[in-house]
């Protein structure tokens, strides 16, 4: 007699067919027992928030389980959501669609074998704790369990939490500084004197900092510093290019023209120089590129560069800063440049993000400021405005989304209360654990979004 191998829906409709069959004819349901999918309904969830009054508030909305799928291991037998549900999402009563091979029952992990429930579409699980799925056979001659597991983060994915990791740190005299992640390690170079100084902690670490020897680096400009293919360059204060390969001794190099080096991608370095932007692979030989609006609208003081690869491929290079206060007291925010190359693409041009008037949301005119990329974001910080009016120092963290057209506040990205108006040299990094690091004269600070330190995302 040959087998045949039913679904569970097949094997109903066989069952209908067999009652109308001669008796000599059989029909053999099929022995197999596995759950294909598990899918959840709809979740509620209680957001809280402060009301128009200022008053803290509650309410429900509901979300389809659809958005965070159950993955289902069929070798180890377990079914789980990879993506957590959000913070405060409601799970005591959910309903689910099973797909299965045959008949599923469903009980608690730590109830007994006395326990177990019928699965229907109509009925609501708790899913608050581990459960066992269990699927029996259409022939009824085995079945198999599923561990099943709803995970629920239980911090708000959109709060950002800081750390303090110290103060009354040895830099604290510094004129300028600088900060970048690097090697599972943070160093910060201090600028005193004419000379640099290096301080280095692990990532995971922050309160103790180990100074190292420097040489060479006479009259560095620490802020500019950059890292193509695993070398460190930095400009001096006189226009100067140095190199090292291990962050402590410096060369020069013979770069022929005056810089003040900006950032580095995968591939260049890009500095300023004679008035517009230059670019070399290898701090020697250096080409000028293109710009599409007047090199007036550079920025000459306070600015930062930042060079990043978006989702699509898109290799990006930002600049923003500002114009001397004394030339242009009108400025109402600061300039911004990008370039961009698409996969493949070998030159470029600089763009000039003019302030359209319905922008209200332009880069903020700060001293000091500072560029990160901080997951799918751009992030803008910095000292006091350059009127000393608009802003105070660390007031806040500008988002943007749009690759440096808009910055705006958003209130999801938030600095430390106690920087509030604290107007002293700083830099800032973000580490390999997705960690930002504000150094801001003596005082050093950690902080993370909480949905970026999610093991399960």
């Amino acid at each position: 007699m040959k087998k045949i191998i039913l679904s569970l829906s097949a094997a109903v409709f066989a069952l209908c067919l067999a009652s109308s069959c001669d008796d000599d004819e059989n029909v053999v349901l099929s022995s197999d027992c596995y759950i294909n999918s598990l899918t959840l309904g709809n979740v509620k969830r209680v957001i809280s928030t402060v009301g128009s009054s200022g008053n803290d508030t509650t309410y429900t909305i509901s979300y389809s389980g659809l958005y965070y799928p159950m993955i289902v291991n069929q070798l180890e037998g377990t079914i789980a959501n990879k993506d957590s549900l959000p913070v405060n999402s409601d799970v005591r009563a959910v309903l689910a669609t099973v797909e299965s091979s045959g008949t599923v029952v469903y009980r608690k992990e730590s109830e007994g074998e006395d326990s177990w429930h019928s699965y229907s579409t109509s009925d609501s699980i708790d899913f608050t704790t581990p459960l066992i799925f269990r699927v029996y056979a259409p022939d009824n001659s085995a079945s198999r369990d599923y561990r099943v597991q709803v995970n629920v983060h239980q911090q708000d994915g959109e709060v950002f939490v800081w750390e303090k990791m110290a103060e009354q740190q040895p830099w604290a005299s510094a004129e300028a500084l600088k900060t970048v992640a690097r090697n599972g390690q943070v160093w910060l170079y201090g600028q005193e004197n004419g000379g640099a100084r290096l301080f280095v902690t692990e990532a995971s670490d922050g309160r103790n900092w180990n100074e190292l020897a420097v040489a060479g680096c006479q009259n560095a400009d620490v802020a500019t510093l950059a890292e193509l293919a695993g070398t460190l360059y930095m400009s001096t204060t006189d226009g100067a290019l140095l190199k090292s390969a291990d962050g402590q001794n410096w060369n020069n190099v013979a770069a022929g023209r005056t810089l003040r080096l900006l950032a580095a991608d995968g591939t260049n370095l890009y500095a300023l120089s004679d008035g517009g932007i230059w670019r070399s692979a290898d701090g020697q030989t250096w080409q000028e590129e293109a710009l599409d609006d007047d090199a007036s609208l550079l920025p000459a003081q306070d600015f930062a560069a930042l060079a990043y690869a978006q989702e699509n491929g898109v290799e990006r290079v930002l600049l923003a800063g500002n114009r001397a206060w004394a030339s242009y007291p009108a400025d109402g925010a600061a300039v911004v440049w990008s370039r961009s190359t698409m996969p493949g693409q070998e030159a470029a041009g600089w763009t000039y993000f003019n302030v359209s008037p319905d922008n209200y949301y332009p880069c903020p005119r700060l001293k000091g400021l500072m560029l990160l990329r901080y997951g799918d974001v751009l992030l803008a910080v910095g000292r006091k405005s350059l009127d000393a009016v608009s802003h105070e120092a660390f007031d806040d963290m500008y988002v943007s989304q749009d690759n440096g057209i808009t910055w705006k506040a958003d209130g999801t990205y938030t600095l430390p209360e106690e920087l509030a108006g604290q107007d002293v040299v700083s830099s800032a990094a973000v580490d390999g654990a997705s960690y930002l690091w504000i150094v801001a004269g003596a005082q050093v600070w950690r902080g993370r979004l909480n949905e970026l330190g999610f093991e399960a995302r």
